[in-house]
């Protein structure tokens, strides 16, 4: 019996992921099922999971998945960690905590980043072959290094989690991720869920 409830869920999860279309935004941004984002932009193509999200209602802290890459023929593009930001329903800038502030917060918020790095689907990168950053703005203890720069080609993703500081706690709402480039602004809205 326990096997054929397995094949059953699994039957189902590959009937919704089927009937999973992408909704155009506008502005560069689509919307694949609840929590998957995709940008294309001039400088930046991002993909971005929104997963923890209505998990973290009233945490204070809120926790994105991202991969970036440099748009084609867009060079070698620079993301620093003072450039992202999200924006909170009432109009408040959080910036993207740092290396710091991420390892006195790592007890609290491990468990919740690997649930985010688990739950973005395989669907979340480009299918052609891509070469993987080595560096992204945080680092686990004992696991490579932090930057506050990253440098993203086009043959190139880089990806990771984007934690944020929210004080107030997570409120349900319209927020938005956003990054400022050289030349261009990314912004992309999503929405935390009451539930």
């Amino acid at each position: 019996m326990t096997g054929r409830l397995v094949i059953t869920a699994a039957a189902l999860a590959l009937a919704a992921g089927a009937c999973t279309t992408d909704v155009d935004l506008g502005n560069g941004i689509r919307q694949r099922g609840d929590h998957l984002f995709f940008y294309d932009g001039p400088e930046l193509e991002a993909t971005l999971g929104t997963h923890e999200t209505t998990r973290s209602l009233g945490e204070n802290w809120l926790i994105l998945e991202a991969f970036f890459r440099a748009t084609s023929g867009a060079g070698t593009l620079e993301i620093d960690r003072k450039s992202i930001a999200v924006m909170t329903p009432d109009g408040h800038r959080l910036p993207l905590i740092t290396q710091a502030e991420y390892r006195a917060a790592y007890p609290q918020i491990h468990t919740r980043v690997r649930r985010a790095e688990f739950s973005a689907p395989a669907s979340r990168t480009p299918t052609a072959p891509m070469q993987r950053c080595d560096r992204w703005f945080f680092a686990e203890i004992g696991e490579g290094f932090a930057t506050d720069e990253l440098y993203v080609g086009s043959f190139m993703v880089c990806s990771g989690p984007l934690v944020f500081s929210v004080p107030q706690g997570v409120q349900p709402g319209r927020w938005r991720l956003v990054i400022d480039l050289e030349e261009s602004r990314v912004d992309i809205p999503f929405e935390v869920d009451a539930g």
